[in-house]
């Protein structure tokens, strides 16, 4: 994928500052980012026809979590991929079982993150 098109990512964390650094993060491999503040920001990207490969949600989030964000974009259909960040390991059951592919821990390990996009095929 990464090879014929750009990546299409949508990051989704109500703090700015950690939506910058995952921006920053992801520029250098030159995906197209687009960002919310919250989950019901992020269903709204794709009610209004957005689409997306990759979203990194986060989970704890005011309004609508990360957990029912994740069970609503699948139950819409969505097939993005969904890693799910959070700084609660307890959280991990609850992200996957609403459909989450992966779960990165917060802080956000750069070479980590850069693992999961290869096995999600986004990088070479």
């Amino acid at each position: 994928m990464a090879s014929s098109q750009v990546v299409k990512v949508l990051i989704v964390d109500d703090d700015v500052v950690t939506r910058r650094i995952y921006r920053t993060m992801l520029l250098r491999f030159g995906f197209e980012i687009t960002e919310a503040g919250d989950g019901k920001s992020a269903v709204s990207q794709f009610l209004i026809g957005n689409e997306y490969d990759l979203i990194l949600m986060d989970n704890d989030m005011p309004g609508m979590n990360g957990v029912e964000a994740t069970r609503t974009l699948r139950g819409m259909g969505i097939l993005a991929k969904i890693i799910a960040i959070t700084a609660d390991a307890n959280s991990r059951g609850a992200l996957l079982d609403a459909g989450a592919d992966e779960f990165l821990l917060k802080p956000v390990n750069f070479t980590m993150l850069t693992v999961i996009l290869k096995a999600f095929n986004f990088l070479n």
